[in-house]
C-alpha cells in the first residue's frame, strides 16, 4: 500500500491536541488505512502515547512514534509560547527512514476539514517544499520591514506559514538541506523562529499551495490590512469560506474556551472521537496569558460581514 505520510511533533502539553488533529485527518479522508502518522515524541507520557495510539487505530489509521536525535536543535532560539518541538520539522529528512520520500507536516493546533489526499496529490513542481502564503505577514508593512531586515526578503516576495508543509525528503537529503536550515535557526534569533529560517533558506525554492490548506487567524478573521489589498482579499475570502485546514495559530486556542459556534466547535467534535474525550474542558494553558473570548467572537462576526460584503 502507498501510504500518505504525515508528520507531527509534540510534547506532553500538546498530546491531547495532537490526537484531535489526527482524528480530524482520519475522519475526513476516504481512505484512513492509507494514513500513516509519524509523531516526533518530545517526552510524551506513556499513558498519553497510549491514548494517541488507540485514537488512531480505532479510526483505522497507522502511527509510529519517533525520537529527535539532533542535539543542535537544543541551541535554537525559543521565546514566548514556542516550545522546542517547533524546530523538529527542520530535521525530518534525517529522523525518518530513507524509504520515506515525501511527507506532509502538520502543526498540532489545527483541524483538517478536507481529504488530506488532495493535498498529497498537489504538484510540487520539483521543489523541496510546498506551503501556503502567510497573508498576515504579507499584508503588514511593519512585518514586511521586519522580514526584509532579518531574512532579506524582498518587499514584493511571498512569505509562507510553516504550520502546514509538504516536503520532498529525497530533495532534502540530496541537498543536505537540514544541516543548513538548522544552522540558520541556531545562529540567529529570528522573530518567527524556524519559520523565518525556512523562508530565508527556501526563499526562491518553494511551491505555493492554495490558501485553503492553511487558514490562519488573519485570514479567518479577515484583518483590515488584508481587506485593503485586492489580491490578498480575494484569496482570503475564498479560503475562509472553504477551509481545508483551520489553523489556530496565535493567541486564541480552541481548547481554552467552551464551545463557540464559528470558532471552536470543530475542536470539540473531533475531541469526542479521541481517547481524550473525557478530559476536563476548557483547558487553560498556564504558559499563556488569558484572553477574553469576546474579542475573538467579535472579530469572527465582523469577518463574516466582510466576507458577505465582498463576495
Amino acid at each position: 500500500m502507498d501510504f500518505i505520510n504525515i508528520v507531527l511533533a509534540s510534547d506532553d502539553n500538546y498530546a491531547q491536541h495532537t490526537a484531535v488533529t489526527m482524528a480530524s485527518v482520519l475522519h475526513n479522508t476516504k481512505s484512513p488505512r492509507k494514513i500513516f502518522f509519524f509523531l516526533i515524541d518530545d517526552e510524551i507520557k506513556p499513558e498519553n502515547k497510549l491514548k494517541i495510539t488507540k485514537t488512531v487505530e480505532n479510526m483505522h489509521g497507522n502511527i509510529e512514534f519517533v525520537k529527535i536525535k539532533n542535539n543542535d536543535l537544543n541551541n535554537c532560539y525559543v521565546s514566548g509560547e514556542l516550545s522546542r518541538a517547533s524546530y523538529f520539522r527542520l530535521d525530518i529528512s534525517n529522523i525518518l527512514s530513507e524509504k520515506i520520500k515525501k511527507i506532509i507536516y502538520l502543526d498540532c493546533d489545527l483541524l483538517v476539514y478536507a481529504d488530506i489526499a488532495e493535498l498529497w496529490a498537489l504538484d510540487m513542481q520539483e521543489k523541496p517544499l510546498a506551503a501556503a502564503c502567510d497573508l498576515g505577514i504579507m499584508a503588514s508593512g511593519r512585518l514586511r520591514d521586519q522580514k526584509n531586515n532579518y531574512i532579506g526578503l524582498a518587499y514584493d516576495a511571498p512569505y509562507f506559514n510553516a504550520g502546514v508543509l509538504v516536503m520532498d525528503l529525497q530533495l532534502w537529503r540530496l541537498g543536505n538541506y537540514a544541516v543548513d536550515v538548522i544552522a540558520l535557526a541556531s545562529d540567529n534569533k529570528f522573530p518567527n523562529h524556524d519559520q523565518d529560517a525556512l523562508n530565508k533558506f527556501f526563499m526562491d525554492k518553494w511551491q505555493e499551495i492554495p490558501l485553503k490548506w492553511n487558514v490562519i487567524p488573519p485570514v479567518f478573521n479577515l484583518f483590515v490590512k488584508i481587506l485593503l489589498k485586492n489580491e490578498l482579499r480575494k484569496k482570503a475570502i475564498e479560503a475562509k469560506l472553504n477551509p481545508a485546514i483551520f489553523h489556530y495559530a496565535g493567541g486564541y486556542k480552541p481548547w481554552e474556551y467552551k464551545v463557540y459556534t464559528g470558532f471552536n466547535e470543530g475542536y470539540y467534535k473531533y475531541l469526542a472521537m479521541t481517547e481524550f474525550r473525557d478530559s476536563i474542558m476548557p483547558q487553560f494553558d498556564k504558559r499563556r496569558k488569558n484572553r477574553s473570548i469576546n474579542r475573538q467572537i467579535f472579530r469572527l462576526r465582523l469577518a463574516d460581514f466582510w466576507a458577505k460584503l465582498f463576495s
